[in-house]
Formats: structure tokens, C-alpha cells, sequence
């Protein structure tokens, strides 16, 4: 099961499973359709309560 990740371009949540490999290794975000690369991909901030 893929982590939930925000896209560093549209700013959105998604879930996607890894593609790629070595230093093209990254996610294609539903969104906005772009290829985010591994290390561009940020985990979303915790809610406050």
C-alpha cells in the first residue's frame, strides 16, 4: 500500500505506488498529472487538533 504523499506542484494529497528507478524513481500525481520525483515528495503535515 502506497503512503500518502502532497504534490510539490499542485499542492495536493494523493496515493500512488513508486515508478522508476535509481535517480528517476518517483510518482505521477493524479492531479495535476506530473511526475514527482522521490525526493521532491513531502508527507502531509499532521492535523492539529
Amino acid at each position: 500500500m502506497a503512503s500518502p504523499l502532497t504534490c510539490p506542484h499542485c499542492h495536493k494529497e494523493f496515493s500512488a505506488e513508486q515508478i522508476g528507478a535509481g535517480a528517476q524513481r518517483g510518482f505521477k500525481c493524479p492531479h495535476c498529472k506530473l511526475f514527482v520525483p522521490l525526493d521532491r515528495t513531502a508527507e502531509p503535515e499532521p492535523a492539529k487538533s
